[in-house]
């Protein structure tokens, strides 16, 4: 049992490194202008999509890590009621990431939808004649 609970946590910290990529957060994507830009359905779009663009990371990791607390308490369970506590922790997991993960694709949707910008267009100079 303890051994499982070695490997469990190994192979947690096995991500460690996909967190040295990540990028530092930007000021924001909206294009409009801050005076009035809460009076259109637009700004409000695009204000909700930048505090779930900041939120959205925090809640994935909370979700996975609810999910990996319920496979280790589902492992090390010896009765069938701490089995069924681990086995019901797993799913309210995986229910709570199809939820967040859902309302991020619908918040991409409108903005898109709308034609809220959020992306950066970037311009390189060139030499011409080359």
């Amino acid at each position: 049992m303890k051994k499982k609970l070695i490997m469990l946590s190994g192979s947690a910290l096995s991500f460690v490194p996909f967190l040295a990529l990540a990028q530092p957060l930007s000021g924001g994507s909206c294009d409009l202008p801050p005076a009035g830009g809460l009076t259109t359905i637009q700004g409000i779009i695009c204000v909700f999509g930048d505090i779930f663009d900041l939120a959205i990371p925090v809640l994935v990791i909370l979700g996975v890590l609810y999910f990996v607390w319920g496979v280790v308490s589902y492992v090390i369970a010896s009765d069938e009621e701490a089995k069924k506590k681990g086995k019901d922790k797993m799913i309210y997991g995986l229910i709570g990431l199809l939820v967040i993960t859902a309302l991020w694709g619908l918040i991409k949707v409108l903005t898109t939808t709308f034609g809220l910008s959020t992306t950066a267009t970037v311009t390189t100079p060139g030499i011409i004649g080359f």
